[in-house]
């Protein structure tokens, strides 16, 4: 070998005549180009959010993977719990997005890549499919990324398979932090509402103890007033002695919702009046709702509203609700609580209706869907325990019927409870 041929060989690893080195040598440098390009992009695929959410990951590593790999949909399937969840996201204009997918529900976590291809296939008519899978540290599969192209290539890249395949090495560790991490969060947030139960069976242990103790005074308190109403002539005593023996009674109803709260049993159901109900309702809470600067309007159906249900359950419903528009009507100006009751017929069924509206603060768009969930509340701090309405929803779906919303932030909110008319019922049973 020519001495300045082999010195050249040593310097650039190219084993070529001088004719042809440039040529190789530009290879080598588009090739080394590639391959730092390759690694730059496994870089930035370790760089998801740990707190991402699904839809946001999948068009994330649709657009890194994309910039290496030729494909027109990419899908992200993951598998938890047996459960099949499937993110795909597509190009539109310069950027990547989430699109829908419909997979049918009832189709099990698929095992293989050929499982998956057909559950894909429906969606994806005669796409050409290329899918890997993601496995675990402990060599568990826990889903797939898979690339669909509209159009069949002529003829598969071997090497770009092996790069989507080395790529999915990286991507499954990131994708399993993030398991791990809403794991791990779901677990916080199961353990703070177990503490959050714990203060409420306190405080119903509280309530119920506090309760008794009131009973012995108040009946003492009772007794004395009607011995002295007997006795007292017409005159403003008696008037006095009247007032305090009404306020006792209304005391004795307030401590037995009280330990009807706090008690778990069975309630008797029996037919029952709406109209009454809100009429004893307002008398437990009404006074609180006035010293409170809030006008109350009743517009009350003149038909008589029947149900089957339990007194004290229904009471609890609608204070609660009644409840909610005084904390919604704070630093309101011409604060008014509208409470309704009406007929609302359905295709196939007719109800009772109580609605309760505030024109108050109202309550924002996205909060709608969560407000029924268990502590979720848009109170302050101290103000809410986030149950009333969870709470007041578990007991009317109990008696057949509902619970519904209906708000504009800065404007109103109307609560509206449903429940089976027993008139109706009475007659469908005939």
């Amino acid at each position: 070998m020519h001495p300045k041929q082999e010195l050249l060989e040593k310097l650039t690893g190219i084993r070529s005549s001088r004719k042809s080195y440039y040529k190789e040598l530009n290879y080598v440098v588009e090739e080394m180009k590639k391959k730092n390009k390759q690694l730059e992009i496994i870089n930035q695929l370790t760089k998801i959010r740990i707190n991402a959410d699904w839809a946001d990951v999948s068009a994330y590593l649709a657009e890194q993977l994309n910039q290496l790999l030729s494909f027109d949909v990419f899908v992200l399937t993951l598998m938890e719990g047996g459960s099949l969840a499937l993110f795909a996201s597509q190009r539109q204009q310069q950027s990547w997005t989430h699109v829908p997918i419909t997979v049918p529900s009832n189709r099990e976590a698929p095992s293989s890549v050929e499982e998956l291809h057909d559950i894909l296939q429906p969606a994806y008519l005669d796409w050409h499919m290329v899918s890997v899978p993601l496995q675990s540290r402990l060599q568990r599969s826990f889903g797939f990324l898979t690339l669909l192209q509209a159009t069949r290539p002529q003829q598969e890249d071997e090497e770009q398979l092996i790069l989507f395949r080395q790529i999915a090495e990286h991507i499954e560790v990131s994708v399993e932090n993030i398991l791990l991490f809403k794991d791990v969060s779901k677990k916080v947030g199961i353990e703070a509402q177990l503490v959050q139960s714990a203060k409420m069976a306190a405080i119903g242990e509280m309530a119920a103890g506090v309760a008794h103790e009131l009973n012995s005074p108040l009946t003492a308190i009772l007794g004395n007033a009607q011995l002295l109403l007997r006795q007292l002539p017409s005159d403003p005593l008696q008037q006095m002695t009247k007032d305090i023996y009404q306020c006792g009674v209304r005391c004795k109803k307030i401590i037995q919702n009280l330990l009807t709260f706090s008690r778990q049993e069975e309630y008797h159901f029996e037919c029952l009046s709406v109209n009454e109900l809100i009429e004893d309702v307002l008398v437990l809470i009404g006074y609180q709702l006035k010293v409170s600067g809030i006008s109350i309007s009743k517009q009350l159906s003149a038909e008589p509203l029947l149900f089957q249900g339990s007194r004290h359950q229904i009471e609890q419903i609608l204070i609660n609700l009644l409840l909610n528009a005084r904390d919604a009507l704070q630093d309101v100006p011409n604060p008014v609580i509208t409470i309704s009751s009406f007929c609302h017929v359905t295709a196939d069924r007719s109800y009772v209706g109580v609605s309760v509206h505030d024109n108050g603060v109202g309550i924002e768009q996205e909060s709608l869907s969560q407000i029924f969930q268990p502590f979720y509340t848009t109170k302050a701090a101290r103000k809410g325990t986030g149950l009333g309405l969870s709470v007041s929803l578990g007991i009317a779906e109990s008696h057949g019927g509902m619970v519904t919303v209906e708000s504009e932030a800065g404007a109103y909110s109307t609560f509206t409870l449903l429940l089976p008319n027993y008139a109706n019922e009475e007659n469908a049973s005939e």
